[in-house]
């Protein structure tokens, strides 16, 4: 049996990010989502079914995987916006050929027989569908990026159980560490903690993966993933909630927050409940809002209806996608939506929605010219021994292009 994890129609739901990333690429907790369902069916090797305009730069990611390529016999189809768990895998394994598990008009996974080898794309999805049996299920997959932030501390618990099972604990209890309740504390290999660090995994599990550097001071509070080749620096607070993902500086004070990965915030101010994407530098004493004055209910702006809504949650930051910077002082309210490759300074607050590709202040905001941000990704990838790929360039252009008008009409609106 062959294992395709596909995103469906429902990709705009998590615009910022899956301007660069597939939905199953996105983390919750240790793991991308395409890794949890991955951790289920180990003795296969699983494939990737993305947009035709992500599949040059996953066919370049992993080369070791058919990406959009199906082949004969059968084929197991499973939602890669989906929080697997214990469930929904027995419900899954279950499957018979020709039939599906749905959410309303949702499909959740689908086993079917393909008679030949195929190209297909995302967009191609719903025709394999058209002759199955539907079985309801009260599962609901994720929807909305802001879920992923919500559900990242019960994520980090979960996954602890799955990438700690049969591996070597480097835990040393070293005088100069403050360890609290080390059976839930997991150290990779050459990690380095400086002295008077403090370790809390009282109110969850604390995972500081491989070559990682806790610099001294520092306070981590479970659950907590740190991960590999990140630093975290001098005297930073990490409270619970907190994902790290590789090769990222974070410092200050960060809560319920998700680093993709490759990003930076390395100076002090306030970070919480938020999702950063890749390669974004947020300047020294950056801070957000992640609770409004009045308590309520935080909305945000959602690409698929270009409107505001309710995302539901009390605590919610904000969302900024990849290459996008802010400089020193910068404020964002609460629930802000950047966009990506952003470059945004100034001592005014940031509210509501920023489109991709703006340039300036709160109250002057202009276009960021696609060559000078191109000369700024190349400069960030090379100290870090990449490149800014052909293909990447291709998908950040027609970026560009697309929001222009909302560059137009927000910006505007903005300028006065």
């Amino acid at each position: 049996m062959k294992i395709n994890i596909f995103e469906d129609s429902r990709w705009e739901n998590f615009l910022p990010l899956t301007y660069t990333h597939a939905v199953f690429d996105l983390r919750c907790g240790i793991l991308k989502l395409r890794q949890k369902i991955a951790y289920y069916y180990p003795e296969y090797d699983y494939h990737l079914i993305v947009r035709k305009d992500l599949e040059e730069l996953y066919k370049n990611r992993f080369p070791e995987r058919h990406i959009n390529q199906l082949t004969k016999n059968s084929n197991l189809f499973i939602n890669g916006s989906l929080l697997i768990n214990d469930e929904i895998a027995r419900k899954i394994n279950s499957l018979s050929d020709n039939t599906g598990l749905f959410f309303e008009q949702t499909c959740i996974a689908f086993k079917k027989n393909i008679n030949a080898d195929i190209s297909i794309s995302s967009k191609d999805i719903h025709k394999l569908m058209k002759d199955i049996s539907r079985e309801q299920l009260n599962i609901k997959p994720i929807n909305y990026i802001w879920e992923l932030v919500d559900k990242n501390s019960e994520a980090i618990t979960k996954d602890f159980q799955i990438v700690t099972k049969n591996k070597i604990n480097y835990i040393d209890k070293n005088e100069n560490i403050h360890l609290i309740n080390t059976e839930k504390i997991f150290i990779g290999k050459d990690v380095t903690i400086a002295p008077n660090v403090v370790l809390d995994a009282s109110a969850g599990p604390i995972f500081l993966d491989d070559n990682s550097i806790i610099m001294a001071n520092a306070v981590i509070f479970g659950p907590a993933y740190i991960g590999k080749n990140s630093i975290i620096k001098v005297g930073a607070k990490i409270y619970h909630g907190v994902s790290v993902g590789r090769v990222c500086k974070v410092g200050g004070e960060v809560e319920e927050t998700i680093f993709q990965g490759y990003s930076n915030k390395q100076h002090d101010g306030f970070l919480g409940h938020s999702y950063v994407g890749e390669w974004v530098n947020l300047g020294a004493d950056t801070n957000n809002s992640n609770l409004k004055n009045n308590y309520k209910k935080v909305k945000a702006y959602f690409y698929p209806e270009r409107r505001y809504i309710n995302t539901g949650m009390q605590f919610f930051g904000m969302i900024i996608g990849d290459h996008s910077k802010s400089g020193i002082n910068t404020m964002f309210n609460t629930g802000c939506v950047v966009g990506i490759g952003c470059n945004l300074y100034s001592a005014d607050l940031f509210s509501g929605f920023i489109p991709s590709f703006s340039w300036g202040t709160a109250t002057n905001l202009k276009d960021y010219r696609i060559n000078k941000i191109f000369d700024t990704i190349r400069l960030v990838k090379k100290r870090r021994g990449l490149k800014l790929e052909e293909f990447e360039e291709k998908i950040l252009k027609k970026c560009f292009d697309n929001s222009a008008r909302l560059r137009d009409i927000f910006n505007r609106k903005r300028n006065g």
